[in-house]
């Protein structure tokens, strides 16, 4: 064996360069060298070598990846579970039974996140499932993956987590996922939220109920607002009460064209041209004054909009 590759073959931090460096290489030669790294003996290298593997994508990669979920070495695991999210290769569907119910709570949890944009009807039943995981990771992955499939069916599933569990992360996205089926239970998980411990969770909510656009909660969103101490949560509210068309809610709208921060008068601007309800002109006109030119440029917007009417 000539001296250069014993060289090769005895040190990782050559093999792993030339994983690195395997893109320039014709494609079948890369591809091969690629897979090799995944059984290294050399932790370095097997991470290397699943991040590689994303710039040659093809359904060939998805066993190889699958197996570095359970890798002794953290950074490996991790390495795989990130580029097996970002392949979208439609084979998984045809392996993923297999591994959604492995053991390995870092493996359900992987393959979920993987299954999630692939919208597999059939992977519902193991999303489920996974809704009462003692493993947050799993929770969140399931909750992305019927979120994903947009199925009013599983609307009171996703709200009974938006509501119970006790992650604030798996609740933030559990509201957000239940944002396009208005049904009573996913209205009342949206307004619960508005009041959730976690300010992040509460901004989720406002989002959600601006998708839904639901009649008669305006009193209750409008006091949700005027408690609010989070700008990111005020902002989201507005948003709300402009899609809701709060007709009532004028003057506790026009008390954030003087809030300290921009984006809240900026939204209480739009938010008062989406109401549409001319009384606003008036609050509007002082924003004209406004030190923010972006504020200024809505606050015209929506006073022409009100004119008009």
């Amino acid at each position: 064996m000539p001296q250069d590759q014993e060289n090769y073959s005895s040190d990782p931090d050559v093999r792993r360069l030339a994983i690195i460096n395997a893109i320039e290489l014709d494609r079948e030669t890369a591809l091969r060298l690629i897979l090799s790294g995944f059984d290294d003996t050399d932790s370095a290298v097997r991470e290397e070598a699943a991040r590689a593997i994303a710039d040659i994508p093809g359904d060939y990669m998805l066993l190889p990846l699958l197996k570095l979920l359970e890798d002794s070495d953290e950074n490996v695991r991790i390495a795989a579970a990130e580029t097996l999210s970002e392949c979208n290769v439609k084979e998984l569907g045809d392996i993923y039974e297999e591994w959604i119910t492995n053991k390995g709570d870092f493996v359900r949890s992987s393959v979920l996140r993987a299954l999630r944009p692939l919208r597999i009807p059939g992977v519902a039943f193991y999303a489920l499932k996974g809704l009462n995981d003692l493993s947050q990771p799993v929770r969140l992955e399931s909750v992305g993956v019927l979120g994903y499939l947009q199925n009013s069916a599983y609307a009171h599933d996703l709200s009974k987590v938006a509501v119970n569990d006790v992650s604030p992360e798996v609740r933030r996205v559990a509201v957000g996922a239940i944002g396009y089926a208005l049904t009573p239970e996913t209205l009342a998980a949206a307004l619960q939220g508005l009041h959730d411990n976690e300010w992040q969770v509460r901004a989720e909510a406002a989002g959600t109920m601006a998708k839904l656009g639901a009649d008669g909660v305006c009193g209750e969103v409008v006091v949700a607002m005027s408690t609010e101490t989070q700008w990111q949560v005020i902002s989201k509210l507005l948003v709300a009460i402009g899609k809701i068309k709060c007709h009532d809610a004028v003057s506790e709208v026009a008390e954030m064209l003087t809030h300290p921060v921009s984006n809240v008068r900026k939204e209480a601007a739009m938010c008062l041209g989406e109401i549409g309800n001319p009384v606003a002109i008036a609050s509007l006109r002082t924003a004209l004054l406004d030190r923010d030119p972006d504020v200024k440029k809505v606050a015209a917007w929506a006073i022409a909009k009100l004119q008009a009417i």
